[in-house]
């Protein structure tokens, strides 16, 4: 991984422009109070492990690195449309590849800025035509802070004439110390939609978070993640989106050549994401955003 450029150097730090691969470019970054690094490829947050905790977001081995390809870990963006289904302009739904563009993109920055308590950078995707399935004007700004806990801010804003119309979610990776010995308490009887059964308005106790699992649940902002082995709780709180999608692919990982072997053992997906679609008025933003926080477990 070779460094290009020293972007920002203070008393506080450093953020570095490296090569994540052949023509893909990153920034990472040191700062007293940890470190992480994001792909401007997929404009997608990669790692994060604030000094004296395991990492936060987990990332493959084997994931691919190069265009055209998705990165498998951290925090993909799901964007416009999130599963495979786009809605067009006539209200139709069109079968598509999975999750939209905005995550096989190249985003640049915006902006970086470190102080003594924190990390921002600001990421933008402004054009057109991006897709055969998504001829509309748009500019996405994603707006990214590292300090003790993490904040994820992705503003949508649509240039055209029209309303548009999105799905999509903020794909988080979460690095636990099992998945099979992590709880989520908040799921546990809440109603979900089951994607591998097909059957909706489910009901069930989620006793650990090994899957094959494939659930959008329709709860509340505030989510804990319980990791048993590891003695902490990621708590995450979300503004802006009505689902919840909870995914581990289990033992039909081994069929992913960019998840590396035992891979799900140690992550859980938790996703908060709008499912149902959500309008984007002419001329007019919204925001979906999430704040991540670490509390350490004690007996």
């Amino acid at each position: 991984m070779k460094m290009l450029e020293v972007l920002l150097e203070n008393e506080f730090g450093r953020i570095e422009l490296y090569e994540l691969a052949k023509g893909l470019q990153a920034l990472r970054f040191v700062h007293q109070k940890g470190q992480g690094s994001v792909s401007l490829y997929g404009g997608q947050v990669l790692s994060w492990q604030p000094n004296e905790q395991q990492p936060v977001f987990w990332l493959s081995d084997t994931s691919h690195y190069s265009l055209g390809k998705a990165i498998r870990g951290g925090v993909p963006l799901c964007w416009p449309w999130f599963g495979g289904e786009v809605k067009l302009p006539n209200g139709e739904l069109s079968k598509v590849s999975n999750h939209g563009f905005a995550r096989q993109s190249q985003w640049q920055i915006a902006d970086i800025n470190m102080s003594d308590t924190a990390v921002e950078i600001t990421l933008s995707l402004i054009g057109k035509e991006f897709s055969p399935h998504w001829p509309t004007a748009c500019e996405l700004s994603q707006t990214l802070v590292f300090d003790e806990s993490f904040h994820q801010t992705l503003t949508m804003t649509n240039l055209s004439d029209q309303a548009v119309e999105y799905t999509g979610a903020l794909h988080s990776y979460f690095c636990v110390g099992n998945s099979q010995e992590t709880e989520i308490p908040a799921l546990n009887d809440a109603l979900y939609d089951d994607k591998i059964s097909g059957e909706n308005e489910q009901k069930s106790t989620l006793k650990n978070c090994l899957g094959p699992i494939d659930r959008i649940y329709h709860n509340c902002d505030k989510m804990v993640i319980v990791d048993n082995k590891w003695q902490r709780e990621i708590e995450i709180l979300s503004k802006g989106c009505q689902q919840w999608v909870l995914w581990n692919p289990g033992k039909d990982g081994r069929n992913m050549i960019d998840l590396h072997v035992q891979g799900e053992h140690e992550f859980v997906c938790l996703e908060a994401a709008n499912t149902d679609w959500q309008e984007i008025a002419s001329q007019s933003s919204v925001s979906i955003s999430q704040t991540i926080n670490l509390h350490n477990i004690t007996s």
